[in-house]
């Protein structure tokens, strides 16, 4: 496999992946790809991997245990990254129609166990995978993934800020946390830039992006994005209590630019 990242041993982890997945899964696999930052090109050492694995039809549970299986074993490898893939299984008509409430087979960051979720069955996810993914293996995603026109993007997108949103009000300390706080200012940056262009843009570009379209913010995203490669460090550590406080108050912000976006 070629160097696909400038990581030796993470490609090394990626090129075990494919094979791996081949051979449980055979011509049920129509393709695999690297999606997210490594996709959009924003990807440090504080990265998780993400891919998206693209199926004939939904795994069936003999299948699932086969990849179950593949997964574990990548996770027992003595390298950092194997441990922070994270993915799904998707069958490719989700990928020409609508998904949303649509569980699919998923491995979290983290996690060496397989679970039923929707957190890649989203158009954020389509839309990186269409116009940036890499090929692991399969065709060039455009010729499997739908487009997705800006304003469904934008949509979705309105409801990720309302998500946040419902968080804080149910968890007001909830953003304590010295991985979350920074992730959720950086993913809230995200969707505003989003908003704006109807397109999907790296954690470093929305950042970028906030020195001319929302300056106020723009420290308090550079702090986040100078955590970005050690956030897995900080897991287990509270977060600044002002930066949770900040970030609060950009989430409250961020939302009222999408009720704007009606008036």
């Amino acid at each position: 496999m070629p160097s696909l990242t400038s990581f030796p041993d993470l490609n090394d982890v990626l090129a075990r992946l494919t094979t791996e997945l081949t051979r449980v899964l055979g011509p049920e696999l129509l393709a695999l790809y690297l999606t997210g930052s490594f996709a959009l090109g924003d990807a440090d050492e504080g990265s998780d991997v993400d891919f998206l694995a693209v199926t004939r039809q939904m795994l069936t549970p003999g299948q699932q245990e086969a990849v179950q299986a593949v997964h574990r074993a990548l996770f027992e490898l003595p390298v950092a990254w194997a441990q922070h893939l994270e993915g799904s299984y998707i069958p490719a008509a989700l990928l020409r129609g609508p998904l949303a409430g649509t569980p699919i087979p998923y491995l979290d960051n983290g996690s060496r166990t397989l679970e039923h979720s929707e957190h890649d069955a989203t158009l954020v996810v389509r839309w990186v995978t269409r116009e940036y993914g890499v090929a692991l293996l399969g065709p060039p995603a455009r010729e499997l993934i739908e487009a997705v026109e800006p304003d469904a993007l934008r949509a979705e997108v309105r409801g990720k800020v309302r998500e946040w949103e419902t968080f804080l009000r149910a968890e007001p300390d909830g953003l304590n946390n010295g991985w979350l706080q920074p992730h959720a200012a950086l993913s809230v940056a995200r969707m505003l830039h989003t908003l704006q262009t109807g397109q999907v843009h790296s954690k470093r570009a929305a950042v970028a992006w906030s020195h001319e379209h929302a300056p106020d913010w723009t420290p308090l995203l550079e702090r986040a994005w100078e955590q970005h490669p050690r956030q897995f460090l900080n897991y287990s550590q509270p977060a600044n209590a002002a930066d949770v406080a900040l970030t609060g108050q950009f989430i409250r912000y961020a939302l009222e630019q999408t009720m704007d976006a009606f008036r």
